[in-house]
């Protein structure tokens, strides 16, 4: 039987996440047939935006399709059953008009899915997680970690595709929740780059993963409260630091462009503050997304 594990990519656009995947399938590896699985290719959501903004539900429909659909996959390649696999890959050609490059070989008893995709709820990892534990895969996460402004510059400067609109990664950047091992057991198994890429140590973290598939009950700790007076602390902190930065936007923005900008740093706020009174983020978080608003 083929063993499978999963690479489940975590970062906003334009965080490196294109430029891992290359550097991965580019890399000679006789353990592992690499698979690349691309959101982009299946889910045209940054050409799009319009779209799955006025249909409600809509994309969210179509990453519970691929996501249904990727189970059959992987339970054909397990199962080394070409007949399935063929049935499975048709019917996503059909659905999303993309043609996945997979095949069974006789040479790799192993199988290396890289899911890339932005994940920035830490919900949407979790669906991976539960299709891992329900066919005995191995799983793990990579975290591309880098300052909200230079993925803003490396956004301007793509040829192809086309930039993406700098609300859709501010948006994504404000949701955006961190993988933590601290705090969710499962999310242990992650591993984290910033401007620079270790395969060899990503891929070294996949034989691990692959040789210990995920088991048993998926532990989802219980978040514990912050207290209301911490949180007003930090909220005034976070004031502070808004204020700071709209007065130098001011100077360097456009008047059209202010209100938007003020929007994405009221929301970001909220998201913050909402995510410390549940317990989802700690306090060494806050003071990291705080410098990130003074550099953006």
């Amino acid at each position: 039987m083929n063993r499978i594990c999963l690479n489940v990519l975590v970062g906003v656009p334009a965080s490196g996440k294109t430029t891992y995947c290359s550097l991965i399938e580019k890399t000679r590896t006789h353990t592992f047939n690499i698979v690349h699985v691309c959101y982009d290719s299946f889910i045209k959501i940054d050409t799009q935006y319009d779209q799955f903004c006025n249909e409600t539900g809509s994309y969210k429909l179509r990453r519970s399709k691929l996501l249904s659909s990727m189970e059959k996959i992987f339970v054909a390649v397990k199962e080394n059953d070409r007949e399935r696999l063929e049935s499975s890959l048709t019917y996503v050609e059909n659905e999303f008009g993309v043609v996945l490059k997979l095949s069974l070989s006789t040479d790799y008893k192993d199988y290396l899915f890289v899911i890339d995709d932005n994940m920035y709820y830490r919900s949407m990892r979790l669906e991976w997680l539960k299709v891992a534990k329900k066919l005995s895969l191995g799983f793990f996460q990579t975290f591309f970690d880098i300052p909200l402004a230079l993925a803003l510059t490396r956004n301007q400067a793509r040829i192809s595709p086309n930039p993406i609109p700098k609300e859709v990664i501010l948006s994504m950047w404000t949701r955006l929740e961190k993988p933590c091992g601290d705090l969710h057991h499962w999310e242990q198994q992650c591993i984290c780059f910033t401007e620079t890429y270790d395969i060899n140590a990503a891929l070294e973290l996949a034989k691990y993963c692959i040789n210990t598939p995920v088991h048993g009950v998926i532990k989802i700790t219980q978040s514990v409260p912050m207290e209301q007076s911490r949180v007003h602390q930090i909220d005034l902190l976070l004031r502070k630091t808004i204020s700071k930065r709209m007065a130098w936007a001011k100077e360097s923005m456009p008047s059209k462009d202010l209100e938007v900008f003020a929007k994405h740093l009221q929301k970001h706020k909220a998201n913050l503050l909402d995510q410390l009174r549940k317990g989802e983020c700690c306090c060494q978080d806050v003071i990291e997304k705080n410098i990130e608003l003074l550099k953006l």
